[in-house]
């Protein structure tokens, strides 16, 4: 049976939007007050780009620091908007784009932020996938015109639900115990083989997550 065309209005009104993005903002605040956190240090100072797959994303806010603010590259969707709402209310900065709709703008943005001492949060299976694959070579790009090493993390939580979502997103639980680990550090230079880079760059996402996992006593995700 179809949606009526009115519930489709309501649902995607601003008011809705508005709601949704409130409720989440201070949900969110619940679950990092409560949760029990095993948090690795990064294994380098500030600034670099942070990675980690898709289905982590909304575990952003975990990583922001004291320092200058986070930016995440998002999309110009709906589910992108709430994101952006959402993590601005704990100091994430956003850049608006993807593979189709102003990427390049927002890549750009993104460069000059990163150049002035901003770390910049990607993640190289978004937005569409397929899960836990780098799909581009936007990362390896922007870590070669900025100069910045790309910096793999993962988060995962004790307490949660995955979505069936191509990314199985995870939606963090209150009162969960909470896993942050990096891998180690990857720089790409002028000439270097973005192959080579890519695959590298995808086993340690992986590796971080998987590791993430199994200190929540949680089942790794498998890529797509």
């Amino acid at each position: 049976m179809a949606t009526p065309a009115f519930v489709k209005r309501i649902t995607r009104s601003d008011a809705v939007l508005s709601l949704g993005v409130n409720f989440s903002k201070i949900y969110f605040k619940f679950v990092m007050w409560t949760g029990r956190y095993d948090r690795q240090a990064a294994p380098i100072p500030e600034p670099y780009i942070l990675a980690m797959w898709h289905g982590r994303l909304i575990m952003a806010p975990m990583l922001q620091t004291k320092s200058k603010p986070l930016v995440a590259l998002i999309s110009g969707h709906r589910d992108g908007k709430i994101i952006s709402r959402v993590g601005a209310a704990f100091g994430i900065q956003t850049a608006v784009g993807s593979s189709s709709r102003g990427g390049m703008r927002a890549a750009r943005e993104m460069m000059r932020l990163g150049k002035s001492g901003h770390s910049l949060f990607v993640t190289p299976d978004g937005p569409r996938g397929p899960r836990m694959r780098i799909n581009s070579e936007g990362v390896l790009d922007m870590a070669r015109l900025t100069g910045l090493p790309i910096l793999p993390v993962s988060v995962s939580l004790s307490r949660h639900k995955l979505l069936r979502s191509w990314d199985r997103l995870m939606l963090p639980g209150l009162f969960a115990k909470v896993a942050i680990r990096f891998g180690e550090p990857i720089t790409v230079e002028t000439g270097s083989q973005t192959a080579e880079i890519a695959e590298r760059l995808q086993a340690a996402l992986t590796a971080a997550q998987q590791e993430a996992d199994r200190l929540v006593g949680i089942p790794p995700v498998e890529a797509a």
